[in-house]
């Protein structure tokens, strides 16, 4: 019983990631293949593909660019869809934009957290670090915030994260390290290490 018990998770774990990306596949291709009203499976997702990298394309087109600004002023005069907007815009931009903010991992030194009763012998926080993101090293507009730099740090299992204004002298850089594996490795709580 144990042998299959065992075989029997062993199974789960290999079919389980293959069959929710091939349901989020296919339910991705039958979507948009409804909303087109096109009976061939998947010409709807590639269609809505070459439309992404068509408009790509044309981002570099002056008649294009100047619409767009156009479109992006007209966005700045409606507070809730201009957060929204823009946010959104700045985090994809993060990501996969010129200015990629996610391109300099670091591990932060959190000697000082008060995360116990202080003891002498072993300060509360000692020896823990936490992984992140250096996304602005100067914070002019912000005098209150001394010689530190902004560090986003993602959190495990969720979109969400904490933007952190940490001392310069606890910042460990981590030229060693890709970003989007540790990225990967810190969303995913330790799990992925380095899979592609």
């Amino acid at each position: 019983m144990q042998r299959l018990f065992t075989n029997f998770l062993k199974g789960i774990l290999i079919l389980a990631p293959m069959l929710v990306t091939g349901w989020v596949i296919y339910t991705i291709f039958t979507k948009i293949d409804g909303l087109l009203g096109i009976s061939i499976t998947g010409l709807g997702f590639v269609i809505t593909i070459v439309f992404i990298i068509l408009v790509g394309a044309l981002a570099s087109n002056v008649f294009f660019t100047r619409l767009f600004n156009y479109f992006e002023k007209v966005l700045t005069r409606l507070p809730v869809v201009k957060l929204l907007y823009f946010s959104i815009k700045d985090l994809i931009g993060a990501f996969v934009g010129e200015k990629k903010m996610f391109n300099r991992p670091v591990m932060v030194d959190m000697a000082h957290l008060p995360l116990a009763v202080d003891n002498p012998v072993s300060p509360p926080g000692k020896d823990i670090k936490l992984l992140g993101f250096i996304t602005s090293d100067t914070l002019e507009f912000l005098p209150e915030a001394g010689d530190r730099v902004a560090v986003y740090m993602p959190q495990s299992y969720n979109m969400g994260g904490y933007m952190m204004l940490v001392p310069k002298e606890r910042i460990t850089p981590l030229a060693s390290a890709e970003s989007a594996k540790l990225l990967a490795f810190i969303v995913s709580g330790g799990v992925a290490r380095g899979n592609s």
